[in-house]
């Protein structure tokens, strides 16, 4: 867990441009994410169904948050490979200032 992910995702702030969705229940799979990032790799990489389980919503209503999320520009999905080529599971990278990941010990002691 990261103390910087999760304080930057509590103070995300967005207008909900009338899609029909939510933006508590996108902000929730955004706190769930910083909750699974993890400071010493910089990024979370939680299932569908991790998340989907975590915050109670079913895992297309999880996949339809993080695309809504990618699309504000707050994560960033990287796909990754294992040396024999087979997909792994989504990387997510979170757009954490670094006013806040100064902030957090844990954060600059695995990226200074």
């Amino acid at each position: 867990m990261s103390i910087s992910a999760r304080n930057w995702a509590w103070d995300v702030r967005w207008k909900d441009k009338g899609e029909g969705s939510s933006p508590m229940k996108e902000k929730i799979t955004l706190l769930c994410l910083a909750e699974h990032e993890n400071p010493e790799y910089g990024c979370a990489f939680p299932s569908h169904v991790t998340i989907a389980d975590r915050t109670g919503q079913s895992v297309r209503t999880v996949q339809t948050h993080i695309k809504t999320l990618v699309e504000r520009k707050v994560v960033t999905i990287e796909k990754r490979r294992s040396v024999h080529g087979k997909w792994l599971r989504n990387v997510y990278l979170l757009d954490v200032p670094d006013s806040y990941r100064a902030k957090d010990p844990e954060w600059m002691r695995w990226n200074e």
